[in-house]
């Protein structure tokens, strides 16, 4: 991990804002008003004062954040917080690049001309100071690069709270959904990545930590001892190979990323870690000195009685070469059909354009690894048979893989066009659920079918992606919605999500880094039965604050009668006992009515990955009626018609409704109850790691205070987040009102 979140911002969590002392800058500009960059206009009789008053802003493409620590009560609450100023007082604005993108800082009147404008700086870290002394002609400040979603208000008299627009709802893009409770099953872990239950007879689950170990969870919590360590393999946590990475940096998503347990573990003892390999840690050279590590697929073996994994049984499955240190997914699972399935991201940094990027058949995009089926296996899933093998490959390749009998094609591969899929599950009709973290704009779920391509890098989401301006959603909007009908590509659609959010929406953030769950199917909970659970690693915009969110998404009445068609046939799914009922299904009576929906302002439309199109098409948004059909959504829209329904879950015991935690990953027990894996700090150092158990609102611990600053990653997100070349922590700036942050 997350990431991504959160991909491609930077995480030092020793050079976060909320843990720097205010000293010289390496880049100082325009301390008075007569500096260069000013424009005149400035003149005017200033009050007396000793010294300009201080206003310490972060800047970056999602929006101006106030820095960590600062507070001033003529400030309003950001992002993009409400300057409320005092006519002819001094000001000095002191702000910092976040993001490495290029910035600056300006202020507009009211037919937007400038008053103030500084030069651009594009290095992450660098700052500026910008005095000014206020006139009432300011009504705006703004950064000209990033217009759309770095813009805030000037005010003047009365203090930044005591406004209309203060008081006034905040919008949001996720309703309020059930509330439920949450309990503390075991903690002190440093960042739990995934969590597997052993199929034996007493069902103990297990969860992994970044750091290396395997942890047995029990009803009083973490056992002392790790099931297995496995750090002495691992590459050492915060030190980087490839180009990518800040060598400062302690942001890192390498490390122990996922578990499965063979289906009959209970008497072959085999079960499957996926880790982060240094770059001699294979008998093998990575193609290039400056590729960073190699990602690993093992099986291992247990002791005799199952207490105990032996590290040194280990037989290596997988050794793919990785150019970055971030995209390398993490959880995998056996399918009901006892093959395995295992996501891999497309080689990190951003855009999937850089070195070990290979071309692809869209031109109009540089790369990448995600749309690439030959070349390497990279920003696919790939399926395997781990009870057999083939030539000289450890495993077996299922005959009924899409592209066994496509020349040139690697047959491993089941689906792709992903960025970085983060969090797998499969629901008992079959159904193949799978998160993929975006980059600058959208988040996505998806249902993963058989030969299915999810379009990164043409598409993030239902959006057409642009590697050269990759925060302008309307950079291209006319991109193909099919793979080209020429060998090895059949010509078939690129698959669109189930679930989709922007990373921020009308102003206010709303997440990065989906982290995809499981379907709940049981009946402890009620208000989840038949809703697929999933989060996102944070909201914070400054990736600084552990402001996780869950959320749900209701599939329409006639999904799952048939699963998705992973190619596998009936008598190989679960059977029908286990099966969810349609009485068990969301019923209208369970729908949220009209009063509890948004109003209409705050409505997009969107669009959805197969299956059946929505009997109502709800509208997520929107007073609106839920008519049959609707209008075709704008390209640079969310078509939330089209998409299943999602709600934000509500927790009981916490001040507002959230988990104060990084929401790292999902897990689901032995007896089909959702848990979440979290963490107070978004770097995997610390003892702060959890697994927490959803439950009836009633049945919930109270959580106590609301998260602060200075515990996240520094300038990075993630459980999957980057910092590319250009800091991929662009923002949408488009129509939609929905810039994001970029994400691993």
């Amino acid at each position: 991990m997350v990431r991504d979140t959160p991909d491609e911002h930077r995480t030092d969590e020793s050079r976060s804002t909320a843990n720097r002392s205010w000293k010289t800058s390496r880049r100082h500009l325009l301390r008075s008003a007569g500096a260069t960059g000013l424009l005149a206009g400035m003149s005017g009789v200033g009050l007396a004062q000793d010294q300009p008053t201080e206003i310490r802003l972060g800047g970056e493409t999602s929006g101006w954040t106030i820095l960590g620590g600062f507070q001033a009560d003529f400030l309003g609450e950001g992002p993009n917080p409400t300057l409320n100023l005092e006519t002819g007082r001094q000001y000095e604005v002191y702000w910092e690049n976040l993001d490495g993108l290029p910035h600056n800082f300006a202020i507009v009147n009211a037919d937007g001309e400038h008053l103030v404008q500084s030069e651009i700086i594009s290095e992450e870290g660098a700052s500026q100071t910008v005095t000014f002394t206020a006139e009432e002609s300011m009504a705006e400040y703004l950064c000209d690069v990033h217009p759309a979603s770095m813009r805030g208000d000037v005010q003047f008299g009365g203090a930044a709270g005591e406004g209309q627009q203060q008081t006034a709802p905040q919008p949001t893009f996720f309703e309020q959904g059930a509330r439920v409770g949450a309990q503390v099953v075991a903690e002190g872990m440093t960042a739990p990545t995934d969590f597997a239950v052993a199929t034996t007879d007493d069902d103990r689950q297990f969860v992994t930590d970044q750091t290396g170990e395997v942890w047995v969870v029990t009803d009083d919590g973490r056992q002392e001892e790790p099931f297995i360590n496995i750090s002495d393999r691992m590459v050492e946590l915060g030190r980087f190979w490839g180009d990518y990475a800040d060598a400062q940096q302690n942001y890192d998503e390498r490390g122990l990323l996922g578990i499965a347990f063979h289906p009959d573990f209970q008497n072959n003892r085999k079960f499957y870690l996926h880790y982060s390999a240094p770059p001699d840690g294979v008998d093998q050279e990575l193609p290039q000195d400056n590729w960073d590590h190699w990602e690993i697929l093992s099986e291992f073996r247990a002791s005799e009685d199952l207490s105990q994994g032996q590290p040194d049984t280990e037989r290596r499955l997988l050794e793919i070469p990785s150019p970055q240190y971030n995209h390398d997914s993490g959880p995998f699972a056996f399918g009901p059909d006892g093959y395995l399935y295992f996501p891999i991201g497309d080689g990190g940094g951003a855009n999937d354009n850089m070195y070990g990027h290979v071309p692809d058949w869209y031109e109009q995009n540089g790369g990448g690894n995600g749309q690439d089926i030959t070349d390497n296996l990279m920003g696919s899933v790939l399926r395997i048979d781990v009870d057999s093998t083939e030539g000289d490959k450890p495993y077996g390749i299922p005959e009924d893989n899409p592209f066994v009998d496509t020349e040139e094609a690697l047959s491993e591969i089941y689906a792709y066009g992903f960025r970085n899929p983060f969090g797998v599950s499969f629901d008992s009709e079959g159904n193949f659920f799978l998160g993929d973290a975006g980059q600058n704009l959208r988040e996505e779920v998806d249902i993963v079918e058989s030969g299915g391509n999810y379009g990164w890098n043409v598409k993030e989401g239902t959006l057409c992606f642009s590697t050269e301006s990759a925060a302008d959603p309307t950079a291209i909007i006319d991109c193909p919605s099919s793979e080209p009908q020429q060998a090895p590509y059949d010509g078939s659609p690129l698959l669109d999500p189930i679930a989709e959010y922007p990373h921020t929406y009308q102003g206010q953030s709303v997440g990065i880094t989906v982290i995809g769950g499981h379907r709940y199917e049981q009946s402890t909970v009620a208000d989840l039965q038949g809703k697929y659970v999933f989060g996102t690693w944070t909201k914070d915009p400054a990736r600084q604050k552990p402001q996780g969110r869950v959320f749900t998404a209701e599939p329409p009445a006639e999904f799952g009668q048939q699963g998705a068609g992973q190619g596998m046939n009936e008598t190989e799914m679960m059977n029908e006992s286990e099966m969810m009922n349609e009485s068990e299904m969301m019923n209208e009576s369970e729908m949220m009515n009209e009063s509890e929906m948004m109003n209409e302002s705050e409505m997009m439309n969107e669009t959805q990955a197969g299956n059946a199109t929505q009997a109502m098409n709800e509208t997520q948004a929107g007073n609106a009626t839920q008519a049959e059909g609707g209008d075709q959504a704008a390209p640079t829209e969310i078509p939330l018609d089209e998409l299943w329904t999602m709600r934000e879950l509500m927790f009981a015991g916490t001040q507002n409704g959230r988990l104060p935690y990084f929401v790292r990953m999902f897990g689901r027990g032995a007896d089909g109850e959702i848990y979440v894996l979290v963490s107070k700090r978004g770097v995997p150092e610390g003892d702060t790691g959890a697994v927490l158990q959803l439950v009836p609102p009633d049945q919930g611990e109270e959580f106590q205070g609301q998260p602060a600053g200075g515990q996240g990653m520094g300038n990075q997100t993630q459980t999957g987040n980057e910092t590319e070349a250009m800091n991929e922590t662009g923002n949408e700036t488009g129509t939609t009102n929905e810039t994001g942050n970029q994400t691993d």
